[in-house]
């Protein structure tokens, strides 16, 4: 090979060796979870957990609202229980079990023009949902006031989630309130389930029925009931806080 050759030879690979590390470095960035012992949402912090945590293909854009992941597990834990407004019971006519159902009753664009709207900002004795349920707290009807307003849409995707964050304050309590304490509150909860405080879920976490009926293992009561599960990240929110001793943090 005479020298011409040669350096040509080497000029192509210094090409293709910087092109290759240019791809690399320029690939989407996906969060480094690094544990750190001084987050009280990790609590196994320290343990040099290097876990990448990737980005999620389905996640909402923005300041979007998932009606299948947010709005509608509130309304089924919250209106569309046995009494109220379920497909066993349908109370004057209402059934609030998909979105076909709900969206019948709300005006797109417009909450303070939609019924469902208006019935959950009433008070006294004709609050919805009525006692002994617990009434929607002013944060979860702004969350669906803010759905409607958006053009209350069959929205499907992922609301922001990072499994590395399991305190229980900050991120286990709202999945129960916003997912289950629709029926497991107040002072006559279905089932005798009462998951309202740490004290009563850390009951259920002890005997296992609570990671049992939210993965919906065999043998426990697939929760929540309709409306599809919880969503893969939240359910291992869970897991990692009850594997973690569920600690009241």
């Amino acid at each position: 090979m005479n020298t011409r050759s040669r350096f040509a030879l080497s000029a192509m690979t210094a090409v293709l060796f910087l092109t290759g590390y240019m791809a690399c470095t320029t690939d989407p960035y996906l969060g480094d979870n690094t544990s750190d012992p001084t987050d009280p949402n990790n609590p196994g912090g320290g343990g040099g957990d290097t876990t990448t945590v990737t980005t999620d293909p389905n996640a909402c854009p923005e300041g979007t609202i998932s009606f299948q992941k947010e709005v509608l597990p509130l309304l089924v834990s919250g209106c569309a229980v046995s009494g109220c407004h379920n497909a066993a019971s349908h109370k004057e006519g209402v059934i609030l079990e998909t979105y076909a159902q709900v969206k019948s009753r709300v005006k797109a664009g417009n909450a303070t023009s939609s019924k469902l709207y208006r019935v959950l900002s009433q008070g006294g004795g004709d609050r919805m949902p009525p006692p002994p349920y617990d009434a929607f707290t002013a944060e979860q009807k702004d969350l669906i006031k803010n759905w409607i307003n958006q053009g209350a849409e069959n929205t499907d995707c992922n609301p922001a989630c990072n499994p590395a964050n399991f305190g229980f304050a900050a991120d286990i309590l709202p999945i129960i309130k916003n997912s289950c304490n629709g029926c497991h509150s107040g002072t006559s909860p279905q089932g005798s389930v009462n998951l309202t405080d740490y004290n009563h879920i850390k009951g259920y976490v002890d005997n296992g029925s609570l990671l049992g009926a939210i993965q919906r293992q065999a043998g426990f009561n697939p929760m929540p009931p309709t409306g599809g599960p919880l969503s893969d990240c939240r359910i291992e929110q869970i897991r990692k806080w009850v594997d973690a001793g569920a600690p009241n943090n």
